[in-house]
């Protein structure tokens, strides 16, 4: 068997809205964990799950950059895709990765002397639909049409 395609993380698209924000970030995370609330044991597999969008990036003021977006839009939900192919259209061998995202922290600011100002974010992803006979799991989908 042949190697398995590499993703690079490089010029990928990472878009809240239509938006693309690809170049005022620096990292791109969705972790899966349990929901609040939730136990699992050692005979389940999930009985629930939370996904956390992890946020790093470069601190702009300008008003259609990454961190004044999730200023503007705090307590607000809005729909979020990463390619982490850099794909404009999704595929097979070239998924995007979508959901919802909850904007429910505030990006900090935090200064240091002669250093670029940058901030991290854990969001909270909407879990409401877990079908994962449609390839959406607990609230992301994973996109391979094409």
């Amino acid at each position: 068997m042949a190697a398995s395609t590499r993703i690079k993380a490089q010029n990928i698209i990472f878009k809240i809205g239509t938006t693309d924000y690809a170049c005022d970030a620096t990292m791109v995370e969705l972790t899966l964990d349990d929901a609040p609330g939730d136990v699992q044991t050692f005979c389940e597999y999930r009985t629930g799950g939370q996904w956390t969008l992890h946020l790093e990036g470069i601190t702009s003021g300008a008003d259609d950059s990454l961190y004044q977006v999730l200023w503007a839009n705090f307590g607000t939900k809005v729909a979020f895709t990463i390619a982490p192919n850099g794909n404009a259209t999704a595929g097979t061998d070239t998924p995007h990765y979508t959901g919802t995202v909850v904007f429910n922290q505030l990006p900090p600011l935090s200064l240091s002397t002669n250093e670029t100002v940058k901030f991290a974010v854990d969001l909270e992803v909407d879990n409401s639909v877990h079908t994962p006979a449609s390839k959406i799991y607990y609230g992301v989908t994973i996109d391979t049409t094409a």
